[in-house]
């Protein structure tokens, strides 16, 4: 059966392929599965780093921040004409 998911072939140090097949061993899955999982926390840890460099660019000192509570009370307010 063919699988809709994107294959893609890679080359791994010992130390990493060592590391895959233990885990994958630990947990019972697949290798792939293991990396495709590796991949998945890397791309979030680049994208936490790039929302992290979008934050300071825009960080303007002396500015009053609101809390979440603020925040949407402050929308519910402009809901109701207040």
């Amino acid at each position: 059966m063919a699988t809709t998911k994107e294959r893609i072939l890679i080359t791994l140090g010992s130390g990493e392929a060592r590391a895959i097949r233990a885990v994958a061993k630990r947990e019972g899955r697949p290798r792939a599965t293991i990396a495709a999982r590796a991949v998945r926390h890397w791309l979030e840890d680049e994208e936490d780093r790039e929302l992290v460099r979008i934050v300071r660019e825009r960080d303007i000192s002396g500015v009053k921040y609101l809390t979440h509570k603020e925040f949407w009370k402050c929308v519910e307010d402009r809901r109701h004409g207040k």
